[in-house]
């Protein structure tokens, strides 16, 4: 094996430092609102002056903010369902279908994630406007399926582009039909790139607020509309517990794909 230069080993260095550099950036911001959650005095500090549960205490007590982690978690379970069953048809149609206008198919269902969600949430509120549909719950479990579908139609593709389709014929010429082909031999090669898409857009429906805050029921807020509208009133570290509550749940859900699936299986 070739031994490296002084040149290979200063671009190498010079790559670990900027890819370190970067991770800094993207998790040191989490990581101070998460210990400012942890501030006992009743205004926002880093670093924070003690340890206290306190503002996660204040949460539980507070009836506003549990309904709306309650509405959260409802609609993003609707939003990733809905994901799944439309998204997983289109992928198939996407890769494996063979008709014309194809290419326009696929910009089309991958077009909404191209689009700001404020542009979508502003649309979906006068599309409902104009057929007498105010903003609800089911609006935005809507508007979040339009906006969320594009994860779920890529992941899906990625693994089906990655799959044999000699297994599916050989299925078929075993007597096997379309239905049966698919429940017992493209499903189960699915199943870690669902789990990862269902995870994915769950977490995006949990925490998106841009199109939440144009389509949301305002008697049955989600959680990040909630945050926006404490966020302007309120400046104590209860904000940074509900912040530090969404970054953890969505760990977790990131931890479950990781140890069920494997991360590095997606795209295989």
């Amino acid at each position: 094996m070739k031994a490296m230069t002084w040149s290979d080993r200063l671009w190498t260095a010079l790559f670990v430092l900027l890819a370190g550099f970067a991770l800094l950036l993207l998790v040191a911001p989490s990581l101070v609102v998460i210990a400012i959650s942890f501030e006992p005095r009743a205004y926002i500090s880093f670093p924070p002056s003690g340890f206290s549960l306190k503002w996660y205490q204040s949460l539980l007590q507070n009836r506003q903010l549990t309904d709306s982690i309650w509405v959260s978690l409802t609609i993003s379970v609707y939003v990733a369902l809905i994901g799944l069953v439309l998204g997983v048809p289109a992928a198939f149609a996407a890769v494996r279908g063979t008709f014309p206008g194809k290419a326009s198919l696929n910009a089309f269902l991958l077009s909404p994630q191209m689009m700001p969600g404020m542009v979508i949430g502003i649309a979906s509120l006068f599309f409902g406007a104009y057929f007498a549909f105010r903003a609800s719950n089911a609006m935005l479990v809507a508007a979040l399926s339009v906006f969320c579908l594009p994860f779920v139609i890529r992941i899906t593709m990625a693994r089906l582009a990655g799959l044999d389709p000699r297994l599916d014929e050989a299925s078929a010429n075993l007597g096997a039909g379309k239905l049966e082909t698919f429940a017992r031999v493209t499903l189960p090669q699915l199943g870690p790139a669902l789990l990862a898409a269902g995870a994915f857009t769950f977490i995006e429906a949990f925490d998106n607020v841009t199109v939440a805050l144009f389509t949301s029921d305002v008697r049955g807020r989600p959680l990040p509309v909630e945050l926006y509208y404490l966020v302007q009133n309120d400046s104590t570290p209860a904000i940074a517990a509900i912040s530090a509550i969404e970054i953890g749940l969505s760990f977790l859900v990131m931890l479950v794909v990781a140890r069920t699936v494997g991360l590095e299986r997606l795209g295989r």
